[in-house]
């Protein structure tokens, strides 16, 4: 469970999608959902999800301009996306990488009230003020949307799919912190 407040994870979120303009209410919705509900959403079985990672693995183009290898999702970095192109670009593995995603599916305690409590908090920001594409009427018309379907995962927008291709993992920051103190021993012991 991310363990960050409402107030403190909503507050980072807004500063950071300020700085995404293809940033919709959808990719909103889902970086709340992942800070509160992790990502075991997307590991059903860990057979399911080495087939859905070997398949992203084998298309993956070179990591975007200034696309970061770790992005947390709550201050304090104990969830986030491990993106996949700068992990694979760094020499990364497959199967480092889906050891870890399962494991923190299987570890982070997702808390759907602590997703409700920090997605109604944003509702209420947006209600009061528009932040860059996240307006208060598309707030209330995703909310009725997800609440008639029990508040489930959901994609991105197609405009922030489009503009970003998001390719990456939700992990505990703990496993995120191992894969990338391997990375770094993995590369230094490959240079010398």
């Amino acid at each position: 469970m991310c363990t960050c407040t409402l107030n403190t994870l909503v507050d980072s979120a807004l500063a950071r999608w300020q700085t995404e303009p293809q940033v919709e209410i959808a990719d909103a919705y889902k970086w709340i959902y992942q800070a509160t509900r992790g990502g075991e959403h997307a590991a059903p079985e860990e057979k399911t999800a080495r087939i859905w990672l070997e398949r992203e693995w084998q298309t993956l183009a070179a990591p975007h301009a200034n696309e970061p290898l770790w992005q947390p999702l709550c201050p304090n970095g104990e969830i986030g996306r491990l993106h996949l192109r700068p992990f694979r670009t760094q020499r990364g593995q497959l199967t480092d990488l889906l050891a870890a995603f399962v494991q923190s599916s299987r570890s982070f305690d997702g808390d759907e009230a602590n997703f409700l409590a920090a997605w109604g908090e944003l509702g209420k920001r947006l209600r009061n003020q528009a932040y860059g594409k996240l307006q208060w009427q598309d707030w209330q018309m995703l909310d009725r949307e997800m609440r008639a379907s029990a508040y489930p995962a959901i994609h991105h927008s197609p405009i922030y799919n489009h503009e970003r291709q998001p390719a990456y993992r939700v992990l505990t920051g703990e496993a995120a912190r191992k894969l990338m103190v391997e990375l770094k021993q993995g590369n230094s012991s490959r240079e010398s």
